[in-house]
Formats: C-alpha cells, structure tokens, sequence
C-alpha cells in the first residue's frame, strides 16, 4: 500500500498513467513521473507500485502522458 514514512516530503499518489497510444490505465494502483534527462528520442520516469516498494526507471515514448513533479527554489 502507499502507507510509507513520506520521509522525502514527496506524497506520491497513484495516478495511473496515459500510454502513448492514448488509453489511460492503473489510477489507485500505480504511478509514473518524468524525468527531466532525455535517453535518445525517449525520456526517462521513475515508476512506483502499489505492489512494490521499489522505485524503478523506465525509457518510454515521450507521447505517454506521466505524472509532473514541481519544485520551487528555496527562498
């Protein structure tokens, strides 16, 4: 489950994800963000589960629609 210590401060909520062929799937159960480092004509994510407390990599198209992490600078 997404019961963790939040020690980052960063609340990932399952969103699901949108493939790159336009079908949304997994909202509840899984989550993918971009990175911001290229990988040839794909880009990078980082994917959690709900199944699997670890977090993966994948290289996917950059017409998949994957969830934005924002940053503010410190003040």
């Amino acid at each position: 489950g997404w019961d963790g210590t939040n020690q980052s401060g960063f609340s990932a909520l399952p969103g699901g994800y949108r493939r790159y062929y336009g079908v949304f799937v997994n909202a509840g159960l899984y989550g993918r963000w971009w990175s911001s480092s290229p990988s040839g004509g794909n880009a990078w994510s980082r994917n959690l589960s709900n199944a699997n407390p670890a977090i993966n990599r994948s290289n996917d198209s950059p017409r998949s629609g994957f969830s934005v992490r924002c940053l503010r600078d410190a003040d």
